[in-house]
């Protein structure tokens, strides 16, 4: 793995599950060492994909060095609160902010009138990184996710957004948002079709893909 000054989306987040689901020290190596390569707070908003920008609290958990802490700052203020960024939102407001700004994140997926592929990955990163503590807009974006999914998994086999779609269904089997039992055939018949593409191609979104089977693969074990 090598680092670029510039990353495609999912690269961190990619090596960041792999190390999760493995415990593999060259995965959360990968990860550190690319942010730290970042030349300051102010560029990171044209560096780092909004899609990554969670790996600034891994990161800071990792080494709780506090340059990360002055990354994640300064994402915040820079950033546009678009889909994409939510999940690294949500996680700010849990941490730092009492959650005050759940109504507003649970609005922007609301007002979605047809979530993408990217979307629903958003939308269960969102999930992941929000507190159950605040039900009623927690159990708002779970069924906002069911419905989407419901409606993608009928695109399946001909669908362009079958990664996304696979990702999205294993992660929710392990976070118990989806039933494995129900959901699970779903996430494993993409895995069969995605499984001997080329590596180069979206290889951080493959990453997680296979993260999270592996993680859904050790439950049943």
């Amino acid at each position: 793995m090598e680092c670029r000054k510039i990353w495609k989306p999912y690269q961190l987040t990619g090596a960041i599950q792999m190390y999760e689901a493995t415990g593999e020290k060259v995965y959360k190596d990968f990860a550190i060492t690319c942010l730290s390569k970042v030349e300051a707070p102010e560029g990171m908003a044209e560096s780092l994909p909004v899609q990554d920008s969670l790996a600034c609290f891994f990161a800071l958990d990792q080494t709780g060095d506090e340059k990360y802490r002055q990354m994640i700052e300064s994402l915040i203020r820079q950033n546009d609160w678009t889909l994409d960024f939510m999940p690294f939102v949500t996680a700010y407001e849990t941490r730092y902010k009492r959650k005050e700004h759940y109504n507003e994140i649970a609005a922007l997926f609301r007002g979605e009138e047809r979530l993408t592929g990217s979307n629903l990955i958003a939308l269960i990163e969102t999930i992941d990184q929000m507190s159950e503590e605040i039900y009623e807009y927690y159990r708002e974006l779970k069924d906002l996710f069911k419905t989407a999914v419901r409606e993608k998994i009928k695109e399946i086999p001909d669908s362009s957004e079958a990664l996304e779609i696979g990702y999205s269904i294993f992660k929710a089997c392990n976070m118990g948002v989806l039933q494995r039992e129900k959901y699970g055939d779903f996430g494993e018949f993409i895995w069969k079709m995605i499984e001997s593409n080329d590596k180069n191609t979206c290889a951080g979104l493959q990453e997680m893909l296979k993260a999270q089977y592996t993680m859904l693969k050790k439950q049943e074990e």
